[in-house]
């Protein structure tokens, strides 16, 4: 045994020096430990997921940019779709295929898809979407909104050609009319182009509707279906925008997609 030191100036006795930590000690860095990571690690994928989101809205505003030289080049016409929902349908006619001519910058996948429905050459897993993964695979992250297609608009369906809102001509303040958005991740839309807004108002939800066919919360990182599920949207005069559903969608009389009705009043 050691024995304790003596101050020779003091003749006082001196405790003998102590190694390592008592468990409270212990116990308290871990707690600080915990609570920094407790902190930090919502803070990192915060940062990851508005990185991925600012990455988004520039391919959707590539989008825009092509679709306006596609214009520029088609008398004033807008691009059209051409993949159906859980069909083959024609893939030279989507956009997705189309506006790939008018810029190299077009990139069909979002940063923000995690689909299943990707051929295995782009990140996916080929799986398809019927039992026992038959069937097509999704080609494009993005929609474009029904309303302004030549095939596939309710217009056309109800009063024959000629009157789907092909054209700048034929919309009302384009800048609030939404063109380009994010499909489903999954099911029979996780392969179309575009989808079926005229069936959103079938219901006192429309969001739940709406969120069977598109990804209404894209941008937030997580699944939520409500009025305030927020997504990110590229809007008919090119510009781009992150907006929550209520703000895009209150009725089939009053919402941001068919040109001929009223906008939503709190869209602004």
């Amino acid at each position: 045994m050691i024995p304790p030191r003596r101050n020779p100036g003091l003749g006082r006795v001196l405790p003998q020096g102590r190694n390592g930590f008592t468990l409270i000690e212990i116990l308290v860095v871990l707690g600080v430990i915990t609570l920094l990571v407790g902190i930090t690690v919502p803070m990192l994928r915060g940062a990851r997921l508005a990185s991925l989101n600012t990455m988004d809205l520039s391919q959707l505003r590539q989008l825009g940019v092509a679709h306006l030289a596609y214009q520029a080049t088609n008398t004033d016409h807008f691009v059209d779709v051409g993949l159906p929902h859980g069909g083959y349908g024609d893939e030279a006619q989507s956009f997705a295929e189309v506006l790939a001519r008018y810029t190299d910058d077009i990139v069909m996948k979002s940063p923000l898809d995690t689909s299943r429905h990707w051929p295995s050459d782009v990140g996916g897993d080929g799986i398809g979407v019927e039992d026992g993964g038959a069937g097509p695979l999704r080609r494009t992250s993005y929609g474009m909104n029904n309303y302004l297609s030549r095939n596939y608009s309710p217009m056309v369906a109800l009063y024959g050609p000629g009157h789907a809102a092909d054209r700048f001509t034929k919309v009302r303040r384009p800048e609030r009319i939404v063109c380009f958005l994010h499909m489903t991740r999954k099911g029979d839309f996780a392969v179309s182009d575009h989808p079926h807004v005229e069936s959103w108002d079938a219901g006192n939800e429309p969001w739940e509707l709406a969120s069977r066919q598109v990804a209404i919360s894209a941008a937030e990182g997580e699944e939520v279906v409500d009025e305030l599920a927020t997504s990110n949207y590229g809007m008919l005069d090119g510009s781009t925008a992150t907006i929550e559903f209520g703000d895009l969608y209150e009725s089939a009389d009053r919402n941001a997609f068919d040109p001929t009705v009223e906008l939503p009043r709190t869209g602004g």
